[in-house]
């Protein structure tokens, strides 16, 4: 089985249809962020957005979505990885001139959280147009992994052939752009978690 994409909630789309599209008449926010300013823009397209639905469409798509699952210091410090993750919401990476977007929804109630473009929206991005060309061993759905508490984000292909790949992160040992098993990870990041919920007041 190949790796898959997510269909997105339909009233997410929406939601986003609504809240977005103003922020893009802002002078200011195209001043300070002119790649959110035109990723608003994409969602006056509306029905017309092409939302990937495949690997093969992520390079001529207007939006990759992809659920986001979070996983905390207590699961990670149990030794989990994916088994121990909860599903957070929605993210809805745009490709823009100015550089990759994530708009995103909260799980469940379908609100709009947060638009965002940091680096690791673009990482996601090309990490996909890269498994459009092979996606070797891997086998699942492509979502993304958030460990807050540790400041890292994954992509993480959710199935029976499982695998991360580092999109950003703070934690000393994890390299951006490398693919980890969950065993490998884990070996890195139990210890980091274990050592955090010792010290809960340690910024990182």
């Amino acid at each position: 089985m190949p790796v898959t994409l997510a269909t997105p909630p339909e009233a997410a789309a929406v939601e986003l249809g609504k809240r977005l599209p103003p922020l893009a008449r802002s002078a200011a926010l195209e001043a300070r962020a002119p790649a959110i300013g035109r990723a608003a823009t994409r969602f006056n397209l509306r029905s017309d957005m092409r939302v990937a639905r495949s690997l093969a469409e992520v390079a001529d798509s207007d939006v990759v979505a992809s659920p986001i699952y979070a996983l905390g210091l207590d699961q990670l410090a149990k030794g989990k990885m994916g088994d121990g993750a909860k599903l957070t919401g929605w993210s809805w990476v745009i490709a823009t001139e100015a550089g990759a977007v994530s708009a995103e929804t909260t799980a469940g109630t379908n609100r709009f959280a947060q638009i965002s473009n940091a680096a690791s929206a673009g990482r996601f991005r090309r990490a996909l147009l890269v498994m459009a060309q092979g996606s070797g061993d891997a086998d699942g759905e492509a979502v993304q992994l958030r460990i807050p508490a540790l400041h890292t984000s994954l992509l993480w292909i959710k199935g029976k052939r499982e695998l991360y790949e580092v999109l950003d992160s703070s934690v000393a040992g994890l390299e951006t752009g490398r693919r980890y098993t969950a065993a490998e990870l884990q070996k890195i990041l139990k210890p980091e978690a274990e050592s955090r919920l010792r010290t809960p007041n340690l910024d990182g």
